[in-house]
Formats: structure tokens, C-alpha cells, sequence
């Protein structure tokens, strides 16, 4: 179940309070796994020949407890996804294109060519499938897999109507083996380089999806996974929410961590930089992963270096900013006053009019908006979807879908929705839906698909079917999402579906 299943997969790639941490080996492996793979070329037949992403490891051994019967405890579990991450897992720029199906970006958008998005794209990420590195032989046996695992893949819609075994077995395996072989320089020139530590203070910026924009601290400390991570995000109102939380470092750079924030548990799936120096992923709610947001931070020390704002944009007058980042000692700004703080440097503004206040430390460059109008607004995302959901005790819960509003000015064409657009931050705004045509007014699916608060989040509605509307059709529907703000107005295109009843590590 879409809750569930996505809470107790983070969980196995942590060890918690209490549990003892199996050492990563290749014994452990090998006693564990060595049962049905037997030795090949210093290692086992069918792991040797694959690399993957720590999330796509732990789909392997869980589909190898649900239909081998494999045995084996948490620690141990998480002991040889370390193992295999670490020694068989993929270089930073391989992973990099498709980041978005590991941090479950709910507003990604794939776009593959032909025969690639109908063979494999069509039941689950292209991304799912392009995590992963194998040799040509594997590639051929994983088409294999797919017609023993999935007798049903032949008939399914853009199955049924082609040769769908002879083409995965003539062009796409063949397409993957050249396209993700086993072998890369990207991967040794990865595992010979040199391992930055990830122990220290960062100074992250992010948005608490319903509270707000925030940025923080983050101390690590420990010399091995699970590291653990205390410290605390501030809101631009100044309340600070506790952090506190372990995290596994995979490959050398894939950061995982499960944090209380506030009271509230979130999921972080970050990349730590080549340098060691920088962070970028994103954090969301670990109950509901829609409801998160992009999250970047920097070494507490590594030179000067601004992340951004908080808040984004400033109502003209007095205000008070926090720019985020590191080494700002001595911020000079266009206007206000600075000074440094454990989170970069606070700014002390008294701005009139719309206008753009710039500041600078050592190299660093950066600047915020100060706005009495705005020409236009903007509603991020622009497409996305929500789930209905909950009900009953087996389904799952509702996925909701998170909007924000941004204030822009035209640029030197003096239109509004054009290239050269200045953006200016986020905006306060009232919002509503509206049926995004006709049939979904006929359906009247405003008054039954689910309810747009004031914080920017969209609640569905619960899962039906519900026999007050058409057909008993369930409560799904395609609205308007629209923004309004000092006289402009502004709209995205929402579609709320079914229930997703699998949900794996990676779609």
C-alpha cells in the first residue's frame, strides 16, 4: 500500500535505535546469498554481472524474500545493500539524468524515444529501468525475467500489439547493454577517486510543505553508516523546528536519512557533491512523499557560498532576511544592514517600491526581491497529479498535491508570460479549484474530487466508488488549480486519479 509499503521501504535502508549493525562484507554476502548463487569470477552468478542504486539493491533482496523464501533479519539486510551499493553501485553522472524517480519528484515528466517508452516505460519509470548497469548477458536475462515474472506483459496494452518478447530480446536488451553496460569509466574512475568524509555541520535551505520556506543546520557525526544527524530547520517567522535523525551514506555519496523534524518524520534522498562540499536532493514527508520539496546545503566552512533566501521575496517596507550559506562574514548589500549568524548572514531591509537588493562575500553573489505589485503570477507546478484515497483499512491513504504561487514582473518586452520574465519569489495568495472543462463540470468534479486549502495543498477526496455521482464513478476528476494575488491571477492543471496500490522504491 502507497503509505505503508513507502514508510517501511525507507526504513530498511536505515538501522535504528537499538538494532545491532551487521559489518558490510563479502562473507556476509556470500553466507547469505551464496545458497542459490554460486561462485563466478570472484564473485556470484547474476549479482556480479549488475550494478544498481541502494534503492534498486533493496528491491532485489526484498523480491528475493517474497518469492525465494530468502531469510534474513533488518541488519543484515541493510548490511549487504551497503556492501552492494558500495562495491556495485553507480557513479555520480550515472545516476544524475534521473535523480527524480529516486527522490519520488511527483511533478517529473519522462519523455523517452520509441521502442524504449511503449516496451519499458509503460509500467514504470524509464528512469527504473536506466539505474541500473549489467552486462550484455544480464540485459538478456532480465527480458527473461519479465515474461517469467509477468506472464500477462504480452497482452497488455502496447504488448499485445507487437512481437513483444522477440523485441526485448533483438533491440531493447541490446540498446541497454550499449546504452548501461557494466563496465564504464565513469564507475572506476569513481571507486579508485578519492571518498570525501560526510561528518560536519551543513547549512541546508528547503520548504516545510504546509509551514513554509525554512533553512537550518545539520551536524553529523559518526565514522560509518548509520551516521547521526541533530540540528534544526528555522521558518522565516523565526520558529525553529527540532531535527534530529540517523543517515546511511551509500557509494560514497548517496545520503539517506530518516529525520523528526517538529514532530513530523521526513525522508531525505540527497547527493553529496565530488568535493565533498555540497548537498542536493530532495526531503519530504515520509508518510506521504508528495508533500516535499527540493533541498540544497553546504559545508559549514567550505569558502563562501550563498544557497539563497528566506524568505524568497519581500513585501516592500521593513523586513528581515536570512541569507542562507556559508563564509559571509562581511556581506555587503546594496541596502540594510548585515551581519553574520550561524546560517550565513542576517539582512536588516527598509525597502520602497519593487526593486532588487544584491549582496556579496567573498565571490558570492546573490540578491532578493522587494515588490509593492507584480505583473504577473505563476503556479509551480504547472501539471501534476493527486491521488484519492483512504476509506478503509486495506487501501491507501489519499496523495495530496503541494502548489506554490510566484510573483513575476515582464521583462524588457513589457509582456507578461514571455522568455525574458523576471521572477521575483514566492507570494502570499487566496486559492481555489475550478473544473478544468466541461465534462468535468458535468461530473461536477470541484464538488467531489477533494478540497484546496490555504497553506497551497490540495486534499483528494476519499476513494470511492461514490453513488452520488455519475456511474458511481470513484471521486477522481481534472480541476484548475488557481492563485490569486494583488489583482493578478494564475492557474495549473490538476488531474486526481485512483489509488496507487505497489509502490516500490523506485516506480
Amino acid at each position: 500500500m502507497a503509505s505503508r509499503s513507502g514508510g517501511l521501504t525507507a526504513a530498511m535502508l536505515l538501522t535504528f535505535a537499538g538494532a545491532t549493525p551487521a559489518f558490510p562484507s563479502e562473507e556476509l554476502l556470500q553466507d547469505t546469498c551464496g545458497g542459490c548463487h554460486t561462485a563466478e569470477d570472484g564473485g556470484l552468478t547474476r549479482i556480479t554481472g549488475q550494478r544498481k542504486t541502494p534503492e534498486g539493491w533493496i528491491m532485489t533482496i526484498v523480491r528475493m524474500q517474497q518469492a525465494h523464501g530468502l531469510d534474513i533479519s533488518a541488519e543484515d539486510r541493510r548490511a549487504i545493500v551497503q556492501h552492494l551499493a558500495d562495491t556495485q553501485g553507480l557513479a555520480p553522472s550515472e545516476a544524475a539524468p534521473f535523480r527524480y524517480a529516486l527522490e519520488k519528484d511527483p511533478n517529473a515528466q519522462e519523455s523517452f524515444d520509441e521502442p524504449f517508452a511503449s516496451m519499458c516505460a509503460r509500467c514504470h519509470t524509464g528512469a527504473r529501468a536506466l539505474l541500473q548497469n549489467r552486462t550484455a548477458d544480464e540485459w538478456e536475462l532480465h527480458m527473461d525475467f519479465h515474461v517469467g515474472h509477468f506472464p500477462t506483459i504480452e497482452y497488455q496494452a502496447l504488448g499485445r500489439d507487437r512481437e513483444w518478447y522477440k523485441i526485448a530480446k533483438t533491440e531493447i536488451a541490446d540498446y541497454l547493454a550499449e546504452q548501461n553496460p557494466l563496465e564504464t569509466a565513469a564507475w572506476t574512475d569513481w571507486q579508485v577517486g578519492e571518498k570525501q568524509p560526510v561528518a560536519g555541520a551543513w547549512v541546508v535551505m528547503t520548504d516545510l510543505p504546509g509551514i513554509g520556506e525554512a533553512y537550518g543546520k545539520l551536524t553529523v557525526t559518526g565514522e560509518a553508516s548509520p551516521y547521526q544527524i541533530s540540528g534544526e530547520f528555522v521558518t522565516a517567522d523565526g520558529t525553529a523546528h527540532p531535527a534530529s535523525g540517523q543517515m546511511n551514506l551509500y557509494t560514497g555519496y548517496e545520503w539517506r536519512a530518516n529525520l523528526d523534524i517538529g514532530g513530523t518524520v521526513y525522508r531525505q534522498v540527497l547527493a553529496l557533491s565530488e568535493d565533498g562540499n555540497s548537498l542536493q536532493g530532495r526531503q519530504f514527508d515520509r508518510g506521504n512523499d508528495a508533500l516535499g520539496a527540493p533541498l540544497h546545503g553546504v559545508r559549514e566552512g567550505a569558502g563562501s557560498v550563498i544557497l539563497g533566501t528566506v524568505p524568497s521575496a519581500v513585501p516592500a517596507g521593513e523586513a528581515q532576511v536570512q541569507v542562507v550559506g556559508t563564509g559571509l562574514d562581511g556581506l555587503e548589500s546594496s541596502t540594510g544592514a548585515a551581519s553574520a549568524n550561524g546560517f550565513g548572514a542576517a539582512l536588516t531591509l527598509a525597502a520602497e517600491g519593487n526593486g532588487v537588493v544584491t549582496f556579496s562575500a567573498g565571490g558570492a553573489e546573490g540578491q532578493i526581491a522587494h515588490y509593492t505589485s507584480v505583473d504577473s503570477l505563476r503556479v509551480e507546478p504547472a501539471l501534476t497529479i493527486a491521488r484519492v484515497g483512504g476509506g478503509s483499512d486495506a487501501g491507501p491513504d489519499a496523495v495530496p498535491a503541494y502548489f506554490n504561487a510566484v510573483g513575476m514582473w515582464n521583462g524588457p518586452d513589457g509582456e507578461a508570460g514571455t522568455e525574458d520574465d523576471i521572477r521575483i519569489g514566492r507570494v502570499e495568495a487566496q486559492w481555489s479549484v475550478a473544473n478544468a472543462h466541461e465534462h468535468a463540470a458535468h461530473m461536477k468534479d470541484t464538488e467531489y474530487a477533494g478540497e484546496m486549502q490555504a497553506n497551497g495543498i490540495f486534499q483528494p477526496a476519499i476513494a470511492g466508488p461514490n453513488p452520488e455521482r455519475p456511474f458511481s464513478a470513484n471521486n477522481a476528476g481534472e480541476l484548475k488549480v488557481q492563485a490569486e494575488a494583488m489583482g493578478q491571477q494564475a492557474e495549473a492543471m490538476l488531474i486526481v486519479t485512483v489509488q496507487r496500490f505497489i509502490d516500490p522504491p523506485i516506480r
